[in-house]
């Protein structure tokens, strides 16, 4: 699958007639059911689906469906880290939640997580739909910069509708997605687990638990690589010492700094502002 090395997407939209075994790809999707009903099978639950409603499936996740009714739906495959990595995607809590956390809460709050889009909005989203398979389909000039162009701004018009239909404070998914949110915005402010497990309405444990499933990684080491990657970007200031950097970037240590970006980057800061900076 896929347009070309690199750039793995596919784009279809077809009716649906019969039920359709459970499978699993290498790949994640994003379905949006534009009419009719089904029941989807999914890691071994069934969940009821109708027109409006959207998911998202990680990849290797067995998923099919039954008792189809007229089925009329999009299916959008790709590889998220070729794109969902835009950083400004990551600051709606929206998108932490559709495209990170809701699967993990799926079995616990029986798919009432799940996106469901009002009229008006389904046909938004609806014509962004087309729009990429237009593109999808006739590979004109420039067509990878556009399909990159509307995918985006239908991951965020989804994730906005997302926060704005997604239930407030009942919604698991989306109160730990404003604490990623938070994080993103507030990275360099010290930042503790217990401020980001109140922000989820979570024990420390829970928050520390469901973020690492989802993340692979702890809230702090996240944070700790959100700093380091910004120190990156200082370090091509020469005139800012790596006191200086290590400062800026919300680390309090010189030293721990230092040690911290060795262990990630396999180099002092001094070593990459000369090698990599160019400085």
């Amino acid at each position: 699958m896929g347009l070309e090395p690199g750039f793995t997407f596919r784009i279809q939209k077809c009716p649906l007639t019969h039920d359709y075994y459970v499978h699993s790809h290498d790949f994640s999707e994003l379905v949006v059911i534009l009419e009719g009903s089904a029941i989807h099978i999914i890691e071994g639950r069934e969940y009821p689906v109708s027109a409006g409603q959207v998911f998202f499936i990680h990849s290797d996740i067995s998923h099919g469906y039954k008792n189809v009714q007229n089925i009329q739906y999009v299916n959008v495959m790709f590889h998220p880290d070729q794109l969902l990595q835009l950083p400004e995607l990551k600051l709606l809590p929206g998108f932490q939640a559709l495209f990170y956390l809701e699967p993990f809460f799926r079995k616990e709050m029986f798919y009432k997580g799940m996106l469901s889009l009002e009229p008006r909005q389904l046909e938004e989203v609806n014509l962004l739909l087309d729009r990429i398979l237009e593109e999808h389909d006739r590979q004109s000039d420039g067509y990878r910069l556009m399909i990159r162009t509307y995918f985006t701004a239908l991951v965020g018009t989804l994730s906005r509708y997302y926060r704005q239909n997604g239930g407030g404070t009942e919604n698991k998914a989306l109160r730990i997605g404003e604490a990623i949110t938070y994080i993103e915005e507030h990275f360099l402010q010290p930042v503790s687990l217990q401020d980001l497990a109140d922000l989820a309405y979570m024990s420390r444990r829970q928050f520390l638990r469901v973020f690492t499933r989802n993340y692979h990684t702890t809230p702090m080491d996240y944070i700790i690589r959100k700093r380091l990657d910004y120190s990156c970007t200082l370090l091509r200031n020469p005139e800012l010492s790596i006191s200086q950097v290590a400062m800026d970037s919300g680390f309090r240590d010189h030293n721990y700094y230092s040690r911290q970006f060795k262990k990630v980057f396999l180099c002092t800061p001094s070593e990459y502002r000369i090698h990599k900076a160019g400085l």
